[in-house]
Formats: structure tokens, sequence, C-alpha cells
């Protein structure tokens, strides 16, 4: 979720930034977001080649895919990786298809009631992204035969560490369109670690509606779901949380000091889900002056990822455990009964190990 969000703010800051045509360092936060909504109330429809490679834990990884945005319609075609080439995922605004040929099946959701473009500060995030940050120009270079502007952000130093991106980020940002074609994640090491190429950019061409609809194959299994259905998760108390919740949920008797208990939330699928699918999900967030420490428990027999890429084995009060550090970002996961907890936090891994075993 934080490598989505951290793209998608990448892309709208771009167009936000060259909207006006010119680069001015001294634009403020509230001027970047101005301008952003200024250029995207300009751009009907776009088309291009996502393609991005990773390398994380030692292991590289490309994906590749068409995209067709228009307003809130997409298209996407998935090229690569192998496993997953010809998914499909169309959305016509109301409904959402995602057909997947290695299963011969096609999920339908319907879009939930609620317009996530008002639904979602686009300018707060950039705001608060761009003041955690030093902006900064190197010059131009061409890129599918179009000059672009060259951005360099850097994390200030007094900014707390969010996440596993914790170093440099370039941008090339096409000087014609003011859509960025190129960013590079670098590790704090200096090494790149995501790079994002969007090739043949096409902007307002009138691209069809009937781009954005999806004739089901014929002999393909479907399922229907309503993203309505689906809660998303509030802030509630712990007291609230253990009241509904299914399981006890279990405490840890022993923090670092500083930390404190902010608030629960929980996720239930219980009333649209049977069976196997059925998941109950209890987050606890415990919070100091700069940082914070998040404790997740599940009773599901929803199966989840077997293991961690490149983790480590640790053993927690006998019980067999997984801990991996990703660019500052630790987490380690383990099982009590049958409850899966995962904390997630910078602590040093001696605390959070030390924390998981107050939870016995």
């Amino acid at each position: 979720m934080k490598r989505t969000k951290v793209l998608l703010v990448l892309l709208l800051m771009c167009c936000a930034l060259f909207s006006a045509g010119c680069v001015d360092e001294q634009l403020t936060a509230e001027e970047i977001a101005e301008k952003m909504q200024q250029k995207n109330d300009l751009i009907e429809d776009s088309s291009f080649t996502l393609y991005m490679t990773m390398s994380l834990m030692g292991q590289e990884s490309v994906m590749e895919q068409d995209m067709f945005q228009k307003k809130d319609k997409m298209r996407s075609v998935t090229k690569q990786p192998a496993e997953q080439a010809g998914t499909i995922v169309v959305s016509n605004g109301e409904t959402m298809w995602t057909y997947d040929p290695q299963q011969n099946s096609v999920v339908a959701m319907e879009m939930p009631d609620i317009d996530l473009y008002q639904e979602i500060n686009y300018g707060d995030i950039i705001a608060q992204f761009l003041n955690e940050s030093d902006v900064s120009f190197s010059g131009m270079k061409k890129i599918e035969g179009r000059n672009t502007f060259i951005m360099n952000l850097e994390p200030k130093e007094e900014v707390p560490s969010a996440g596993p991106f914790t170093g440099n980020i370039k941008v090339w940002v096409d000087a014609e369109t003011w859509m960025p074609l190129k960013y590079d994640m670098y590790d704090t090491d200096g090494n790149v670690i995501v790079s994002v190429e969007v090739r043949n950019l096409q902007v307002n061409t009138g691209i069809s509606d009937e781009v954005f609809e999806f004739d089901i194959p014929e002999g393909v299994e479907v399922s229907t779901l309503n993203l309505n259905e689906f809660a998303v998760p509030e802030d509630i108390t712990l007291e609230e949380a253990q009241d509904k919740a299914d399981f006890h949920i279990l405490l840890p008797s022993y923090v670092p000091d500083g930390y404190e208990l902010d608030h629960a939330s929980l996720f239930d699928n219980s009333e649209f889900a049977s069976g196997s699918q059925v998941l109950q999900r209890v987050t606890l967030v415990f919070i100091n002056d700069d940082s914070q420490l998040h404790i997740t428990e599940v009773e599901s027999g929803f199966p989840g990822p077997t293991e961690f890429p490149g983790s480590e084995s640790v053993d927690v009060n006998g019980s067999p455990g997984d801990f991996v550090e990703v660019y500052g970002n630790k987490m380690l996961r383990w099982y009590v009964d049958d409850i899966e907890l995962m904390i997630s936090a910078s602590l040093d891994k001696d605390e959070i190990v030390k924390v998981a075993e107050s939870m016995n």
C-alpha cells in the first residue's frame, strides 16, 4: 500500500509542478496542489505502457502493463511477469472486471458509492510529501525523443522514516505534456530499488468509452463482489475492538519507553464472506513522539503468505517466527495458537522480539 501511495503521489505531483510551463523552486505546497488540480482538469484521457523494475531484498522483478485512463475509467493489460501475462483489469466507473486467464476466471466488482476524487485529498498528500523533501532541479534530458526536466527529491534529515523508501527520488518530467516519463527510487546507499518508465505516452486522443467495457469470455467462472460491503476500518478504542472481535486480543506487557496505545482498528468481512474466506483483523497502533509501532492480529482460515522473502527465522517463546528488514522498516510475524501476529516498526530487532515475547 505504501508503495502504491508513493507512486501515485509522484504522478500527481509532477503534473502539478510543471503545469505552468516553467520550473519554480519557490512554489509552496499549496500552490503546487492548486496547479495539480488545474492540470488534472485539462487531461481527458491518456494511454501509455508502464514498465517497472524492482530490486528488493536481493530479488529482481519486472512488471509491464498497457494502460488506458479516462477520468474515472481505466483499462490495464498485463504483459509481464509471465505468470500474470494476459490479465486484464477494466473499469467503466461503475463496474470493475478482473480477468485471470491462468485461472479462467472473472471477478466483477461494483464500485463503491463514493467519489474517490472527493474522498481523497491529494492536495494534502502532496503538501505533506513535499514538506518532507528537499526539492531541486538538475537540467534537462531527452527521453524517447521528448525533452524532460529532471527533478530530485531528498528526504529531510529531521523527518523520521515512514517506511522502506527512505532514499532519494529522481523524476524526469515531459516538458510538453508535463507528465512524468520516468522516476527512480533509491535506497539509503544510493542503489536504485524501483525504476518506473512511462513509455509511448499519449494524452487527450479521444479514447472511446468502449475501451472501458468488458465482454466476459464464454466458459469462464464469474464471481461478483460489491465494494460497498467492504467497511473501511475505523479508529476505535481497545475496548470496542475486543467487544467486536470473535477472538481474544493479545496485548504486550512490554513496549519501549515513550510508546503508548493510541487506537485500534478492526476489519471484519464475515457479513459477505463464508467458510475459509472469513477474516477478522485487529490492528493496535502505539505511538511516541515521532514514530509508530503496529501490532496486527488475525484469526482466519484464509491462507496468508507462507514466508517473507529474505526473512530470518527467530524464536518467539518457542514458536517459529519470520523477521525481515526492508530499508529501515522491520517486521516480525509469528503465531500464538491459531492467531497470526505481526509487528511492524522501525525499532531494533531485539526490541521488536522483546515486545513479541511479552504477548504470550
